[in-house]
């Protein structure tokens, strides 16, 4: 059993499967993030503009460092685009040497292994 996964509408949190009002009333967006890091809760990752990040119009969640889940509880296979901070998908064609990455938001392409090794 992990955390709460928790969706924003407007000012106020709720739970993402059920919809069911965990609070409301927030006054910013740091006072949301301030509550959830107080409590056993996980918002949707969001992109450097603040755009959460969705997988087939589900919002995803980061729970483990890098390991990313939807609301029903499914491990994908994602990568944060070190330009735009959005969702990073595995490209199809996949090779041996390179680990290829295709942000949703901007386009660019990355390999995850080589951002690892370079930092």
């Amino acid at each position: 059993m992990g955390p709460t996964k928790a969706i924003v509408q407007g000012q106020s949190l709720h739970e993402a499967v059920s919809g069911k009002l965990i609070r409301d009333g927030f006054t910013s967006q740091q006072a949301m993030e301030d509550y959830v890091r107080q409590h056993y809760i996980v918002m949707p990752v969001r992109d450097n503009a603040g755009q959460p990040w969705q997988l087939d119009g589900k919002p995803v969640y980061c729970l483990h460092g890098v390991q990313y889940e939807t609301v029903d509880d499914q491990k994908v296979h994602l990568s944060r685009c070190p330009d735009c901070g959005g969702m990073g998908i595995r490209a199809d064609e996949l090779t041996v040497d390179s680990d290829c990455i295709r942000c949703t938001a901007c386009g660019h392409e990355f390999d995850a292994r080589l951002e690892m090794m370079e930092t």
